[in-house]
């Protein structure tokens, strides 16, 4: 297919405006985990910094984030869950334009109650998301017509465990085992945290050939996994062997180890 000057032109111009965007980064991490208690205060920042030669527009608000079981991440309207952090969350403004290689710090602050009514939960992990968004025209002035708005999201998750940390139950569901070509094989699965407490597991995998010796070890890296939530893992298996084998899948969080035994064939 040819592309002519003017589409070209176009190309190039939404890709450089568009990596323009993106040039704004969290120096600190997207995820911050506090440990507090009924009536703490909590304070942290994000720290953010400017690394285009254009000035740029960031806005703050609150999310909810949700972990269905269906695979999918949603982000909901700030204090639409049971667990959500956000109605406790303030932070130190609401808009900030950012000039060339400049740092700045978002101060955000959580007030726990002291009391809880009726039946709210008062233990446990609470969660949000502090949401940081760039927003800015592609070519607003365009002579050929392009007026694309381009927008960058950062989700920083904040999490606050009330009361002492209890590790929680992990149920692996969905086990799915898949042969993708002649040498490539899945397991795709589905942990749940049946707990009240946000745990980070690493899934682990070890392969044991008819006389008990071990002949792979596979790691999936940690995902988040919150309360009465679900995540998807997935670990690739390749070049191992014909034959048939036993297998000890365990999710690791630190606290304790749960598992299940599977035998897996390798045609």
């Amino acid at each position: 297919m040819k592309l002519n000057k003017l589409h070209l032109l176009i190309i190039l111009f939404i890709f450089t405006a568009f990596t323009s965007q993106a040039s704004v980064i969290i120096l600190n991490g997207l995820t911050h985990i506090h440990n507090t208690q009924k009536g703490g205060v909590v304070e942290g920042s994000i720290i953010m910094q400017n690394m285009s030669k254009i000035d740029q527009r960031v806005t703050i608000y609150l999310n909810d984030i949700e972990q269905n079981c269906g695979g999918k991440t949603l982000y909901l309207e700030s204090d639409s869950l049971p667990r959500s952090l956000s109605k406790w969350i303030k932070f130190n403004t609401t808009e900030k334009v950012l000039v060339p290689n400049e740092k700045f710090s978002l101060s955000y602050t959580i007030t726990i109650p002291e009391e809880f009514e009726g039946e709210q939960i008062d233990f446990g992990s609470f969660w949000g998301g502090l949401m940081i968004e760039l927003a800015k025209p592609i070519n607003e002035n365009s002579q050929q017509g392009v007026q694309l708005n381009s927008k960058i999201r950062y989700c920083i998750q904040l999490i606050a465990h009330l009361g002492e940390v209890v590790s929680p139950e992990i149920e692996f569901e969905n086990l799915d085992f898949e042969k993708r070509d002649s040498s490539l094989y899945s397991i795709d699965m589905q942990l749940k945290n049946k707990g009240d407490y946000m745990v980070q597991p690493i899934v682990i995998l070890e392969l044991f050939d008819v006389n008990g010796n071990s002949v792979k070890k596979s790691e999936a890296v940690f995902k988040k996994v919150y309360p009465s939530s679900c995540k998807d893992f997935q670990l690739i298996l390749k070049d191992i062997p014909k034959g048939d084998y036993d297998g000890v899948l365990v999710a690791d969080y630190g606290g304790e180890i749960y598992g299940v035994n599977l035998t897996i064939n390798i045609d």
